[in-house]
């Protein structure tokens, strides 16, 4: 019979290499989701300016065309004012060049000349005045209407660079989640490769016969989990993945994808049949509550095009996955026009970052961004900017 010595040798040869395969995968997993993590965070913030931008350029626009409509009435006013006193003045010299000058003159007595001559002032005064007060007023609109202009080709150069960020920072999530896919698959075959080891490991050390050999099989195990492990960043996680695996070898030896499989099927909700529903909009809600998966595409967790890929595929309609190629699925239309099972959009075409099914009314369902869930929304807080009638 085998000392305890040698059992403590089998759990410390499992250990190793079965903790190399585990920092693998956690090494591979954190780096990567970390990023993706702080470009989904970086979105929403870009996300919220655009919103922001697009409303402030609204009301820039709308500043815009009430100063052009100023000016417009003031030069009509201008122009009333011009004719007038040319009218005025062809009249004077048709009747007599010097008419005014015997108005006063002719006068009964110097207090009544004196009064003719303030009336004559006061009438050429005043309309003179009445034309420089409106080329002021329209001076101080042309300059205002300035101010709008430039402020508002300021915010559409904003606008556009926001949308370029959004660009930019697609293309560089649309990148990590590659990088995450092909490292998840390096780091599945990585924990294979290690598990392998330490049942190979562990079977050495039962046929040693002495502590000698089995030392010397605990040295090339521990050679070999080295060859497949990444560096260990955080202590605390690596001393739980230790204890964890050291607990899977002495009891049935199974691998940590076995463990990992079994935790996410126990979160993973049952989807009802589409066919128990009457419309595509009936069954989107029916995911309500459904928590928010950056790649996700089943009731375990959505994103915004993989609800609305999902929801379809469930009536026969095979959509893109990924919302620049769902946009293209129909017929543009305005948000106005949208009806129930339309679908609204945010950002340019082309480009855009977000999708939801229309409900009516102005309402829509969606997978709103992570740390959420599935839920409704209405365009009066978050507008899109066009919708589409799919084909």
């Amino acid at each position: 019979m085998k000392s305890f010595s040698f059992t403590k040798t089998i759990l410390a040869v499992a250990t190793a290499v079965t903790f190399a395969g585990v920092n693998v995968v956690a090494h591979a997993d954190d780096t990567t989701q970390q990023k993706l993590d702080a470009i989904n965070t970086k979105i929403q913030t870009t996300e919220s300016k655009v919103d922001e931008g697009q409303k402030e350029l609204a009301k820039l626009q709308a500043q815009q065309y009430e100063k052009s409509t100023e000016i417009q009435k003031l030069q009509k006013n201008i122009d009333a004012r011009s004719k007038q006193l040319a009218k005025q003045a062809r009249a004077a010299q048709l009747n007599d060049t010097g008419s005014m000058l015997e108005f006063i003159t002719n006068s009964n007595s110097l207090s009544d000349a004196i009064g003719r001559t303030v009336t004559v002032a006061t009438l050429i005064r005043a309309n003179n005045q009445t034309l420089a007060d409106q080329k002021a007023d329209q001076e101080k609109v042309a300059a205002a209407k300035k101010a709008v202009d430039k402020a508002a080709a300021d915010q559409e150069t904003t606008n556009k660079q926001l949308q370029n960020d959004m660009a930019d920072l697609a293309v560089q999530r649309t990148q990590l989640a590659a990088q995450k896919a092909s490292e998840d698959e390096a780091a599945k075959k990585a924990a294979e490769e290690a598990q392998k080891k330490a049942e190979e490991a562990a079977k050495q050390v039962k046929e040693a016969k002495d502590a000698e050999a089995a030392q010397k099989a605990l040295a090339t195990a521990n050679e070999a989990a080295e060859s497949v492990s990444t560096t260990n960043d955080t202590q605390t996680a690596g001393a739980s993945s230790s204890s964890e695996s050291t607990q899977t070898v002495t009891t049935t030896a199974t691998t940590t994808a076995t463990a990992a499989t079994s935790s996410a099927s126990s979160t993973t909700q049952t989807a009802v049949p589409a066919s128990n529903y009457g419309s595509v909009t009936a069954y989107a809600q029916s995911f309500i509550g459904v928590p928010y998966v950056w790649g996700g595409s089943t009731p375990a967790g959505f994103d915004c095009s993989g609800l609305v890929q999902y929801v379809y595929a469930q009536f026969g309609k095979s959509l893109p996955r990924a919302t620049t190629g769902q946009e293209y699925a129909g017929t543009q239309i305005s948000v106005e026009e949208a009806q129930p099972g339309d679908l609204y959009f945010w950002g340019s075409r082309g480009s855009t970052y977000h999708v939801a099914i229309a409900l009516g009314g102005g309402s829509f369902v969606h997978a709103p961004q992570p740390g959420e869930n599935v839920k409704i929304g209405s365009v009066s807080s978050f507008r899109p900017s066009f919708a589409v009638r799919l084909n």
